[in-house]
Order: C-alpha cells, then sequence, then structure tokens
C-alpha cells in the first residue's frame, strides 16, 4: 500500500512541478493527417454537428439551477462525443453570457479517492482567483468539501507518531493538506514540502510539522461544510458546467466510484455536470451495486440525455477519402499498379464495411500514414498501391489474419499448385477456411473479399475464379502482394538483401535512354552483387522494358548475359542463367518482327556475347525444333543464319586470341556449338590438340569440359554435388588414349587450381579403361 502511495504521489509531484496539475482547461493535441485526437474547433467539424453544439450550449447557459443538473452525452466509442464536447466549450468559451467550465478526465487520476480529489480540485481553480475573497472562500470551501469526501484528514490521525507511516502520511499531507488549506500556491507547496523531506529526522518533529501546516477538519461535520459550500455556489451569477469525458475508459470499480459521488453532488447549485459515455459499458459497470439493472440505476443520477446524431456512412467514407486523397494521390497511377476498376471494388467492396466510424476512418489512415514511407524510394512506390491499403486494413482491423498471412506463404501465393488434383485442392480448400477462423467472425466474409482481392491465386479456394500461371507475369508487372517477387516486401517493409529495391530498377529502366547511362547502371549494379537479382526482374517484368530504346537495352541485356554464363559459384540451383536468356529472348518478342532481327544481329555484334547468341539461335533454329514446341521462334530464319555467321566468325578469332577462349567459363557448350554451326568436330577439336600440348593448357582444359551433378539420396536432408566427366565429350575432343596418357605424365599438385579436375578426370579414365 505504501509503495502504491509513494507511486502515485510521485506521478502527482511532476503533474505540480510541470503545471499540469493547475491546469484548467484541458491542453488538446494537434489533429493531423490520421490523428485520433478529437476535433478542437467549428472549422475542423466535418460532420456537420455545430448547429447542434451550439443547442446544448445554450441550454446549459441558460440555466439557472438552484440544485445543480447532471446531462449525459451518450455515444459509442470514436462516435464524437469529445469532439462534440469540444465544439460545446468552443461556444461557452466565445459567448459572453456563456456558461463557465471545467474539462475533466478522470481517466488520467488512477484510483478513485484521486478521481474525486482532481475533481474538486479542478472545480475549485475553476472558480477562484486572485482579486475576489469571495472567489478565494468558494475555492476553498469545494476543497475542504473534496477532502473531507475521500477522507483524506482521517488518515492523518492514522499517521499518529508511527515512523513506518512517515511517507504515507507525507503524501496525504501534500495532497489534501498544504496544497489547499494554508492558500499557497502549489509550485510554492513542492518546495515548502522539499524542505520538509530534508528535515524529516524523527516520527515526533514531522507530525509537529504536519500539525502545522495542515488541519485536520475531519471534525468538522460534512453537513456543515455543505452548507458553507452551497450558500457560496448559489452567488455564482451563471453555472459552472463540468464535463466529465471518458467515463466508458475506467475500470468498472472507478466508474462506481465516480458516479456515486456525481449522484450525491448531483444537486449542489449552479453545478452541471455534463457525462459522456458509452451507455453499455457504464451500465454493465453499475449492474453489481444495482441489482443487475446498471440502466435504471443510471436513469436515477441523469436527467437528461444528449444522444449524438447518427452519422451517415458515407460521410465517414468521404473523410477517409479525402485524407487517403492527401497521403497517397500522387502515387495513385499506372506505375503503381493502380486503376481506378480495381480500386473501386477493393474500396466498395472490401474497406467501406471496415468503417463503422470516424475513429475507424482515422486509425487506418494513422497506419497508412506510418508505414507509407518504409514502401517510398524517391518518387517510386515499391509496391501495388491497392494491395497495399488493402493490408493496412488488415493491420489496423483484423491484425491475426495479417500477422498468419506471413506465415502461410505457401497457400496464398499458390505457388507450385497443379490444377486437377481433387485431394490436394481438398487440402487447400481447408486450410483456406482455417485462415478465415483466426480472424473476428463478424467481419469473416468482408476478410473473404480481401483475400480474394489480394491473392487471385487463392480465389478459386473460396468459390471464385480459378487462375492460371499466364496472369503472373501481369501481376508481377503490377507489383503485387500475390507473387513470389513481391509478397516478402509487404510485410518485411524493405527489401530483402541481396534484391534490387523497385526504385533502383526503375532507375535502371530509366538508364536505358543512353548507351552511357546503361553502362553506368550496369557496373553499379555488378558492383552491388545484384546482377542475379537484376536479371530476375528483367525476365519477370519483361513486358515493362521500354521497347523504344531497345537500339540500347538489347545490348546491354546481351552484355548483361554473358557475365552470367557458365558461372556456377551462385549455386548449384542458381537460375540467373536461365533467367538472363529468357529475358532477352521475351524482349525480343515484344520488338516489332520488321526491327527484330536487325537488332539483334547488331547487338550481338557490339558485344561479341557468344554465349547468348548461341542461345537464342538455339531457341530460334528450325534444326532444333522439337514437335510439341509451345512457343513459336522470335528471330526469322534468315536472322539466325546470319547469326550463326558471325557466331563462327568470332570464335574462329577468338581461338587465335591466346586463352581468351579457354577461359570462357561455359567452353564446353561453344565446342559443341562450333561443331553444329561448322559441320563437324574438326576445327573445335584441333583447336583443343593445340591448347593440350602444354600441361597447363591440359589442366585448363580438364577443368572446362568438368561437369557437376547434383545428387539426392532417400533419406537424405540435402542434396550432394559430384564432379564428373561425360566419356563422350573426351572422346569427342581429346580421345580416351590420349587424355590417359597425359594424365599419367603431370602431377595434379603442381597446378592447385585444376587438381580437382585432374584427380577427377584421372578416375573417370581408369574406370573406363578397366
Amino acid at each position: 500500500m505504501l509503495k502504491l502511495q509513494m507511486a502515485r504521489f510521485s506521478m502527482w509531484l511532476v503533474r505540480i512541478v510541470t503545471g499540469q496539475a493547475d491546469a484548467t482547461r484541458t491542453e488538446r493535441p494537434d489533429v493531423g493527417i490520421g490523428a485520433e485526437a478529437p476535433i478542437r474547433k467549428a472549422s475542423e467539424d466535418r460532420m456537420r454537428r455545430v448547429d447542434f453544439a451550439g443547442r446544448i450550449a445554450s441550454i446549459l447557459s441558460e440555466l439557472s439551477p438552484r440544485e445543480g443538473r447532471v446531462f449525459a452525452i451518450r455515444g459509442g466509442w470514436g462516435f464524437g462525443k469529445s469532439s462534440l464536447k469540444n465544439l460545446i466549450i468552443e461556444i461557452l468559451t466565445a459567448s459572453s453570457d456563456g456558461a463557465d467550465w471545467v474539462d475533466f478526465n478522470p481517466w488520467q487520476w488512477g484510483d478513485g479517492d484521486a478521481i474525486t480529489r482532481a475533481l474538486f480540485g479542478q472545480m475549485a481553480d475553476r472558480l477562484g482567483g486572485e482579486h475576489s475573497k469571495a472567489e478565494r472562500d468558494r475555492a476553498e470551501a469545494l476543497r475542504r468539501y473534496g477532502r473531507i469526501l475521500t477522507g483524506a484528514s482521517a488518515r492523518l490521525k492514522k499517521a499518529n507518531g508511527s515512523s513506518d507511516q512517515i511517507l504515507t502520511v507525507l503524501t496525504n499531507v501534500l495532497v489534501v493538506g498544504a496544497a489547499s488549506a494554508i492558500g499557497f500556491d502549489l509550485p510554492t507547496v513542492a518546495k515548502v514540502m522539499a524542505s520538509l523531506a530534508v528535515l524529516s529526522v524523527g516520527a515526533s518533529l514531522l507530525g509537529h510539522i504536519f500539525s502545522h501546516f495542515g488541519r485536520d477538519h475531519s471534525g468538522e461535520p460534512l453537513d456543515k461544510v455543505r452548507e458553507v459550500l452551497e450558500g457560496r455556489l448559489r452567488k455564482l451569477d451563471r453555472p459552472l458546467v463540468v464535463f466529465v469525458d471518458d467515463i466508458d475508459r475506467l475500470e468498472p470499480k472507478q466508474i462506481r466510484i465516480l458516479l456515486r459521488q456525481v449522484k450525491a453532488n448531483a444537486n449542489l447549485p449552479n453545478i452541471v455536470f455534463v457525462l459522456m459515455f458509452q451507455p453499455s459499458i457504464v451500465e454493465s459497470a453499475l449492474d453489481p451495486v444495482a441489482d443487475d439493472d446498471g440502466r435504471a440505476f443510471l436513469e436515477k443520477i441523469v436527467q437528461t440525455n444528449f444522444d449524438l446524431p447518427a452519422v451517415p456512412v458515407s460521410i465517414v467514407h468521404r473523410i477517409f477519402a479525402e485524407e487517403l486523397d492527401d497521403l497517397l494521390g500522387s502515387y495513385a497511377n499506372e506505375a503503381n499498379g493502380f486503376s481506378n476498376a480495381r480500386w473501386g471494388n477493393a474500396f466498395v467492396g472490401s474497406i467501406q464495411p471496415m468503417l463503422r466510424n470516424v475513429r475507424d476512418a482515422r486509425r487506418l489512415i494513422s497506419s497508412i500514414a506510418v508505414h507509407l514511407p518504409l514502401h517510398v524510394a524517391g518518387d517510386v512506390f515499391e509496391v501495388n498501391l491497392v494491395d497495399f491499403i488493402l493490408l493496412e486494413s488488415l493491420r489496423v482491423f483484423e491484425p491475426d489474419i495479417h500477422q498468419a498471412l506471413f506465415r502461410e506463404r505457401k497457400l496464398v501465393l499458390q505457388e507450385y499448385r497443379v490444377q486437377g488434383y481433387s485431394n490436394e485442392d481438398a487440402k487447400v480448400k481447408a486450410a483456406a477456411e482455417r485462415l478465415l477462423e483466426v480472424g473476428s467472425e463478424e467481419r469473416r466474409v468482408i476478410v473473404q473479399k480481401v483475400l480474394k482481392n489480394l491473392f487471385p491465386p487463392l480465389e478459386w479456394a473460396y468459390g471464385g475464379t480459378n487462375y492460371d500461371d499466364g496472369f503472373r507475369v501481369g501481376w508481377i508487372a503490377d507489383k503485387r502482394a500475390c507473387t513470389a517477387r513481391y509478397f516478402p516486401r509487404y510485410f518485411e517493409l524493405q527489401t530483402p538483401a541481396g534484391e534490387l529495391s523497385e526504385q533502383r530498377f526503375v532507375a535502371f529502366l530509366d538508364a536505358t535512354d543512353t548507351e552511357a547511362g546503361l553502362a553506368a547502371a550496369i557496373a553499379a549494379v555488378e558492383a552491388d552483387d545484384l546482377l542475379q537479382s537484376l536479371v530476375a526482374r528483367l525476365d519477370e517484368s519483361f513486358q515493362r522494358l521500354p521497347v523504344d530504346r531497345a537500339a540500347v537495352l538489347l545490348p546491354g541485356m546481351f552484355e548483361i548475359a554473358q557475365k552470367l554464363a557458365g558461372r556456377n559459384d551462385f549455386g548449384p540451383f542458381d537460375s540467373s542463367w536461365y533467367s538472363a536468356w529468357s529475358a532477352t529472348n521475351r524482349f525480343l518478342s515484344r520488338i516489332p518482327e520488321d526491327e527484330r532481327g536487325a537488332l539483334a544481329i547488331d547487338a550481338f555484334c557490339q558485344t561479341k556475347a557468344l554465349s547468348i547468341a548461341a542461345i537464342l539461335i538455339h531457341l530460334n533454329d528450325p534444326v532444333d525444333q522439337r514437335p510439341g514446341d509451345f512457343s513459336d521462334p522470335t528471330l526469322d530464319q534468315n536472322t539466325v543464319s546470319a547469326m550463326k555467321v558471325e557466331w563462327l566468325r568470332l570464335i574462329r578469332l577468338r581461338a587465335t586470341e591466346g586463352d581468351t577462349l579457354i577461359d570462357e567459363r561455359d567452353l564446353l557448350s561453344m565446342l559443341y556449338r562450333w561443331k553444329d554451326y561448322s559441320g563437324s568436330l574438326d576445327e573445335a577439336r584441333n583447336w583443343v590438340a593445340g591448347v593440350i600440348l602444354t600441361d597447363e593448357g591440359f589442366a585448363k582444359i580438364s577443368s572446362r569440359l568438368m561437369g557437376k551433378a547434383t545428387m539426392h539420396t532417400t533419406g537424405d536432408s540435402v542434396s550432394s554435388s559430384k564432379n564428373l566427366f561425360e566419356r563422350k565429350t573426351i572422346e569427342d575432343f581429346i580421345g580416351i588414349s590420349a587424355a590417359k596418357a597425359r594424365c599419367d605424365l603431370i602431377d595434379p599438385k603442381k597446378y592447385p587450381e585444376h587438381e580437382e579436375a585432374l584427380t577427377t578426370l584421372r578416375d573417370f579414365l581408369k574406370s573406363w579403361l578397366g
């Protein structure tokens, strides 16, 4: 108990020192975008309640109550009770003959006694004055009355001479003795009591000091004190309106104590209580002391109710839309996946039903305002605007669903679903229903609409459209949450490590305006080790690539692809090379047919990128086409033939340039292309024969001809890789016997870089030759 009182005393003392406890009017926070604070003045009223507030202010000002009144402003949380109160106060303040007022919030004051002391203390502060003895006497009468009601003086007796309760006595004297009885202002009291704390050398001495600074009034009858108070209150020339806000935020016991005091003092002359609360909460708190009929009990306290006028949801939706436009208007464009049709469907079908009142609208706006900067880089919005707003609505109103989505990535993205497997489909439907059950039952239908809008791949599980994988390209282009590319960005609120941000990807596309700009952009991406991410983005977003800049961009894509050809340092499952040539081929398919052939040849001639050129030839060469191939060739036969001629010219030239050709990481693939385009193995085999004349040359060729296989056996949790040589490869370009003879003469340890390849080749040769 002692510790609790000390804590309360400390909080109270802080209010004194900072001047908060002496404030007669609540300081109201600024209202900004997304703020939940109530409005403060009529100019901010967007629900047309000024006239209603004016009528209430007029009623309160016209009263001349001999026995006081108790009114109530009733409404649910977030429906604008505090805003209406502020409008009334503004009108009362502006009127020369308006009622006086006190804005009291019991939620700030802790337990029941503290609430009562604060209530009468603030009333006293409001009615007191510096220039009138009558005002000072009236204020002192209120303070004395409040002390007796809370039993503060009685506790002084219990501390008589007890050293164990010195701090308790000090606290009570500070609150109800020094601050009121002797008439000092509060800062002075704080200084006096600080000095007393230093001088506290014993219970006996402190008892004398307490007796000097604070008289024990408990001997005075309550009726006598009240009679004096009523006499002074009748002399007021206008009523004092005491607004008591946020009653429904108190604990049930605190509600009962507060309303008991209001009931007991409802007939004080010229005192008008205006209570603000949500009826269901207060009635429920009163049930235990009213035979489960809290409503009837409340009717005995409140004489008149002012119920908040109903606010049409259309106004709530309009307020939300206006503030949302202020926040996001500049990002509502096609580049951010925004369309009027989709936004309209999402707003009407998914967001509006969640916005029941202005507080709901402000809560959502606030969340959007907080998380918006985390998705903005420069003038680029990193994700889809509509998906962002929908996910924020879940974050605010269905936080459990929002958290579950990240855990259920596999379910909502449906990346590996194969249509037509009824058993698996049944499992997915069951999982989709369980996901809905994570949220509140009242919003389940709304949440299902949100999920169908956010995650089209899962829509079929809720009875909607069954989309095939062909739609994913468009979803990626729109930066949708339903794609593996963008899904993490919505929840991690930052670009994952090793990934290219949307802002940087947009900057890369902008750099395609000039050759120098693109070269610099490629160099910067490579320096930051983001080539893998870049080619994945180019492949996924090939529809966003600027066709009108193909003369600059296509050579750049050739260059990027060549940098990734044959690389195995990214890991056995890296698909960067695939993404690089796939993106290039897809981009070519978007270039007008009468231009693409010439542009492809020009890009090849500029970059001399043999690897990507060989892939494009393969994809479009009629000789390599197989029955059942799904895609039509991108390049015509004349272009393919011209590229073959250029390819042969370049590789023959490179074969004469020392180690230039042997340093190619995908040399083995090039040797077979050489064979195919020239019509025989002779040229490639002769070149290899010249290279392996030296031991070092043989060691290098061994490394280039060695492949790797990934193996996974039953019971293994991870796969393993194994070095291997194809017998046909050695036969084609070296010969088994020649390779065996050279291996026998070479010490692998002399060539550490190629030791593994030489040792592996020796083992394979032994197995082949028995």
